[in-house]
């Protein structure tokens, strides 16, 4: 799928700048209100998928961008705008959908754009939380229309702790723009040879042994580099085979140096091995995974992680 044809299904949906409704009932005078200042547009690139909108209250402009790197629920979410400052020395953001949502914290990535704009990484967050696993089950494939009913109805995003002041984003329904995501991941695993139609009706994705711990040798990311991973950053994909062998490693949203994810990519090819994906029949398919890979080294020692 194009990015003008994603573009066209928005339009189609009806996802144009329209002032929305006045601040929502229960918000304060101190909420600051941010209405859609543009259409959603679609930037679709050779491995991720962006959808990004501009947004006012009026003397000042915020931009949102939601990115999907696979067809999965997860997806990072990008905030930058003046406004958004933190409160003194807090590390977490506290944010949720609106109207109705569970509050959600974020351990954001932040950073300053040239312009001197505000950038914050929420990290990867999901329309609605997981469900956890049942035990001694695999995970279950990526549920689109679930993700497109728990969209259904959210129409903005609430940051009401961690920042200097509240801020209210009325995005319009995300039902249409998390079903262009869902589109474009499609046609990314589609370029990986992977059928979508397949991916959604299988009975288990693939799953690694013991989690992927220990895969990486201490040492491979340097313990100076780990910041580097927040935000969902340096994700790694593996495509895995029907034997449950990985036959590809590639990094999305690198912010690790080269040579560190030829070394990441090159241990992982070596020792990663999976469970291979299971068809609507239960027999082997290709699949893929995708991890942060500062979750595949050794635990520390004493049994406490990085």
């Amino acid at each position: 799928m194009s990015s003008a044809s994603i573009v066209s299904l928005l339009a189609a949906a009806g996802l144009v700048a329209t002032p929305l409704a006045a601040q929502a009932q229960g918000a304060t005078p101190a909420v600051d209100v941010y209405r859609p200042a543009g259409q959603w547009t679609a930037d679709y690139g050779d491995d991720y998928c962006r959808l990004s909108r501009n947004f006012s209250d009026g003397p000042n402009a915020m931009s949102v961008a939601m990115e999907r790197i696979e067809p999965g629920p997860a997806m990072r979410l990008i905030l930058v705008g003046p406004d958004l400052k933190t409160y003194r020395s807090a590390e977490d953001i506290g944010w949720h959908f609106t109207p109705s949502d569970a509050p959600r914290k974020a351990r954001a990535t932040h950073s300053e754009t040239a312009d001197g704009k505000q950038w914050y990484n929420l990290g990867q967050v999901t329309i609605a939380p997981p469900a956890p696993p049942v035990p001694g089950n695999p995970p279950k494939p990526f549920d689109r229309s679930a993700e497109q009913a728990a969209a259904k109805g959210k129409t903005g995003i609430l940051l009401d702790s961690g920042l200097t002041a509240p801020v209210q984003i009325e995005t319009g329904d995300l039902a249409p723009p998390i079903a262009a995501l869902q589109a474009c991941a499609d046609d990314l695993a589609k370029s990986w040879g992977l059928d979508p139609a397949k991916l959604q009706s299988a009975r288990s994705p693939a799953v690694p042994d013991h989690g992927g711990v220990g895969w990486l040798p201490q040492g491979t990311i340097a313990f100076t580099d780990f910041a580097k991973l927040g935000g969902a950053s340096n994700q790694v994909r593996l495509m895995v085979d029907t034997t449950g062998k990985a036959t590809s490693c590639t990094i999305h949203w690198a912010t690790l140096d080269a040579t560190t994810n030829q070394k990441i990519c090159q241990a992982l090819m070596d020792k990663a091995k999976f469970t291979p994906a299971m068809d609507a029949n239960g027999q082997p398919m290709a699949g893929y995974w995708v991890a942060n890979p500062l979750f595949l080294s050794p635990p520390m020692p004493g049994g406490r992680r990085r």
